[in-house]
């Protein structure tokens, strides 16, 4: 049974009743903005509290606070006492509001300290992403959240919940929009947006502004999850010279942080500088490694009311992959870390499957403040650089993967007509004798190639030109995306009056991409050739349908030439946004909207042989309208307690991938592309007291009309061909509750608890069409796909917390984290929920049960610990700075080394419809680290 929206407001309504009685004093609005005087930049994440009415309130990414419902009369107003040194400003309350304008604030040294021991964490998000050849599942299963915020809820989902795939709300990860210095960083292509981008660079992208939810933002409409904002400029960078070093054992072993930032000097420049390497000979799973440097560079003036900023950060990045495995080839390895990738090659692990990152920005940006009402900001930058995969390839050969589902034991019992379990067995055996039969064999891929001679006739197209030598049965190959991207914003912020702020602004991007597919190693062959291996075996003796480009027909390929597959996406996309937002002393409530357009086309730069018509040159624009509206209003029973209602609702274009049927051979589109639309509601309670921070919140939304497209190899006798499956008008529902708490039980201790609870599920039953790669009748096999009340493969469903924090006067605090994670689902192939999957099969049997549940993987329970400490070292060498700090940080996830939480899985799309038997190609599944840890040590002066 799915759950409905939860009544949240329930405990919001009483409170409602009860404050209503206390409210019938004339009260005012009061707001002010604070500002660091050594900086000159807002002071965000400052305490501000009345103490004689215990109101308190904490500083916005800006600086600007306000209070509702402050009583008439004499009151006063205590700024920091904990981040900035405490100031004492009496306020006569008068009128319906006051603006108390701006106040400059001073960083005391405990502010210094505290600045160390809330460092934001540093999380190494592992993989997701599933190779397309394998498996056609899409990887995207890490937390969609990249932020921190002193909201319990927020920081949890992103860091304690995310390592175990947790996905907020259960949306993909392109639910938040992302900004550095006024530039979106989500990926026009995919609407994803990566740590990769700016990896290790943890001090330079200190500053941020989030929002969650619907909540309402200063620089951009929003995602359904929200916005973040990097201030990465030079001047607001904190002057200071750090090095760091963190020692860990999840992706990388070790990291070195070096960052130097002048702050805003007298002359009205600024520069900041940041680098870092990241590295691991092996990471936690086994054959992955980690070879990562960054760096970022920023250069600011700021003149009477103009500020120039230019930034530029990159973080060229090689690591060798990890992947899912079926739970047989977990137990032959005897560990839930097995990883297939990998085998021996002259004593030392060698990885197929390495994914190479780098993609510099380049950003400068022009901040005008014409008056304390206005400000004007305009961007533009530029991004550029690779990506790339490998993977391994063959030609005329047999599967080399060590965990291909013929070479498990299984396969004799579930993949033969005459089932065989002694033979079976004797695989069994022969793998738990021979562990290495586990990996990959390299030498035997050498060997291979080593013997095989052939002559190619009329090789590149010359007729007459006989290329003889050692052509490749296998090689590594690299899955290629080439990106060039230009942005164009620009924002206006303007207060119209005391109430009313005004926001609008416009972006425009255009960026090319060419995918293409390069050959990385040759594995000691001659050469390798650009046929298509599939089209040759099935149209023989037809010499034009297996040429992966017939403008270049018999081509010779060698290391770091391009084959197989080469095609350029154009993109443009651009959009208006503008928003108004009012400040009263009992309600604040804001309006958004946003409209734009979305276009993009392929041009083929290969004729491929089996569309030779749809595959080479520019193809149509497709062109979709984009729009958003988004508003709420909040109710302040008090300076406390709050009521608030948010509401969305708004179509997006589909991605290029879930666009063009098969974008590597042709340039045909699914069948009357459409946007997908969404509506999306929460509401809730929120509690600001000095001693609890909580928030109860519910939520709704509907997704309709999405196109998914999913892509992977079927080897059935029957089809031995790159399959695509298009699933159009999918409709999908999002419910549930976020409850966090954080209770100050005594001065320095703190209990906290954080709860996701929720129901990602699909409403309707969509039309599935099959389309191979090696058919060039382009009419598809429809299926009605049953998937209506399937979750949605979203991570865990219902995620639990439990903590306490210590808060040493001296510097120091240590925690505990107790979590469970329940109702995480198996991703439900979609061509097991038709009619075929079950012809044949009694309805309601033991049979037609398996093939149709969805299989809900096993509850999890951790333990994570954390501690840090922060060292003013003037205090033992007094010739010393006084700014001089040395902090430690440090934390242990897993502490009960629990190496049986499953993470997520999916079933694979390949299916047995000759016998119904889903043993034939089992699900496959990640598992989540065993115990682990991280150490940062850092010194500042």
């Amino acid at each position: 049974m799915k759950l409905k929206l939860p009544a949240v407001l329930l405990l919001a309504a009483t409170q409602t009743v009860v404050a209503s009685a206390q409210n019938n004093r004339q009260t005012s609005l009061v707001k002010g903005r604070l500002f660091n005087k050594i900086t000159k930049q807002p002071a965000n994440d400052v305490q501000i509290i009345f103490p004689g009415l215990k109101l308190l309130t904490i500083t916005d990414g800006e600086g600007n606070f306000n209070f509702s419902q402050v009583p008439y009369g004499t009151q006063k107003m205590v700024v920091g006492g904990n981040t900035v040194k405490a100031d004492t400003i009496t306020i006569v309350i008068s009128k319906d509001l006051v603006d108390v304008g701006d106040i400059q604030v001073t960083p005391s040294e405990n502010g210094l300290v505290a600045t160390q021991l809330t460092q934001i964490p540093t999380i190494a998000i592992e993989d997701a992403n599933v190779s397309v050849d394998d498996d056609g599942v899409k990887g995207s299963a890490v937390s969609g959240l990249l932020t921190a915020s002193r909201d319990p809820f927020v920081n949890t989902a992103s860091f304690t919940f995310g390592q175990y795939r947790f996905q907020a709300r259960g949306y993909d990860r392109n639910a938040q929009q992302v900004l550095v210095n006024g530039m979106p960083m989500n990926d026009v292509e995919t609407g994803d947006a990566s740590w990769n981008q700016w990896g290790g660079l943890n001090d330079a992208f200190r500053a941020r502004n989030n929002t969650y939810g619907l909540t309402p933002s200063d620089y951009t409409f929003g995602g359904m999850n929200g916005s973040v904002y990097f201030d990465a400029t030079a001047a607001n960078q904190r002057k200071q010279t750090r090095i760091t070093y963190s020692a860990t054992n999840r992706q990388y072993k070790n990291r070195l942080m070096l960052t130097h930032s002048s702050g805003l000097m007298k002359n009205g420049w600024a520069y900041s500088l940041s680098v870092s390497k990241r590295w691991a000979n092996e990471g936690y799973i086994p054959g992955t490694f980690y070879d990562a440097y960054s760096y970022y560079a920023g250069v600011s003036k700021v003149w009477k009311k103009h500020q120039f900023n230019l930034t530029t950060f990159g973080a060229p990045t090689r690591r060798g992959k990890g992947t899912a495995a079926t739970q047989e080839a977990y137990d032959l390895a005897g560990s839930h870390f097995y990883n297939p990738n990998w085998g021996y090659q002259n004593g030392e692990k060698r990885n197929a499957k390495v994914n190479e990152y780098f993609q510099p920005v380049v950003i400068a940006n022009y901040e005008y403040k014409p008056s304390d009402k206005t400000d004007w900001n305009t961007t533009i930058g530029y991004q550029f650089g690779k990506n790339k995969n490998s993977t391994l390839d063959w030609y005329n050969a047999q599967d080399p993967r060590p965990d291909y589902y013929k070479n498990m034991p299984s396969y004799y019992v579930n993949g033969l007509t005459n089932p065989s379990p002694d033979l079976a067995d004797q695989v069994r055996a022969q793998l738990e004798a021979n562990p290495s039969q586990m990996q990959l064999d390299w030498n035997k891929l050498y060997d291979a190639n080593s013997v095989n001679y052939e002559t190619i006739h009329n090789a590149n197209g010359i007729a007459g030109n006989d290329v003889y030598g050692r052509r490749a049965m296998y090689i590594v190959a690299n899955d290629v995306d080439d990106i060039k991207k230009f942005n164009f914003s620009s924002n206006l912020t303007h207060s119209l009056n005391e109430h009313i702020i005004l926001y609008t602004g416009i972006t425009f991007i255009t960026q090319r991409t060419e995918s293409y597919k390069e050959v990385a190693d040759l594995l000691g062959a001659d050469f390798y050739v650009n046929y298509n291996q599939f089209a040759s075996r099935d149209y023989p003796g037809k010499a034009d349908v297996y040429q992966n480009d017939l403008n270049n027909p018999n081509r010779i390929v060698k290391e770091g030439d391009k084959y197989s597959y080469d095609y350029i996406t154009h993109f443009n996309k651009g959009w208006w946004w503008g928003q108004a937002a009012f400040t009263y002393n009992k309600f604040d409530f804001f309006v958004a909207a946003n409209a734009g357009i979305n276009s993009f086309s392929r041009e083929g730069l290969y004729r491929n042989g089996l569309f030779p018509n749809t595959s080479y040159g520019k193809g149509a624009t497709e062109s979709f309208f984009i729009y958003g509206l988004k508003g709420g209003a909040t109710y302040k029973i008090n300076g406390r307690n709050y009521l608030f209602v948010n509401a969305s609702a708004g179509a997006d274009a589909p991605t290029v991938d879930n666009t063009y049927i098969s974008p590597r051979t042709r340039g045909n589109v699914v069948d009357n592309p459409t946007t997908q639309k969404y509506q999306t509601v929460e509401g809730g309670y929120l509690l600001k007291a000095p001693n609890i921070n909580a928030r109860v919140v519910g939520y709704a939304t509907d997704i309709k009309d999405a196109t998914d497209i999913q892509r992977f190899y079927n080897d059935d006798p029957n089809v031995q061909s790159f399959v695509n499956f298009v699933s159009q008008h999918v409709n999908s529902r999002y419910v549930g509750t976020e409850l966090a708490v954080d209770v100050k039980v005594m001065p320095t201790l703190n209990l906290i608890g954080v709860a996701a609870v929720g129901q990602a599920f699909y409403t309707n039953r969509p039309t599935i069409s099959s389309y191979k790669d090696n058919d060039t009748t382009s009419n598809p096999t429809t299926y009605t796909v049953y998937n209506k009340n399937y979750y949605v493969a979203a991570g865990p469903q219902s995620s639990y917390t439990a903590g306490a924090r210590y808060n040493s006067k001296k510097y120091w605090w240590a925690g505990i984290n107790f979590n469970y994670f329940d109702r995480n689902y198996v991703a439900a192939a979609p061509i097991r929920r038709t009619v075929d999957a079950v012809d044949g099969l009694v309805p309601g049997s033991p049979e037609w049960n398996e093939v149709l549940n969805q299989e809900k993987l096993p509850s999890a329970f951790t333990v994570d610990l954390s501690f840090g400490t922060s060292i003013m070292l003037h205090k033992w060498l007094k010739q010393i700075p006084r700014s001089t700090i040395l902090s430690i940080n440090a934390g242990v996830s897993n502490l009960l080394d629990n190496q049986d939480v499953v993470t997520g899985g999916f079933e694979q799309l390949r299916f047995d419809f000759t016998n119904g038997n889903i043993g034939k190609f089992p699900s496959k599944y990640f598992y989540g680290f065993g115990r682990n840890y991280f150490v940062n040590v850092s010194l500042r002066f």
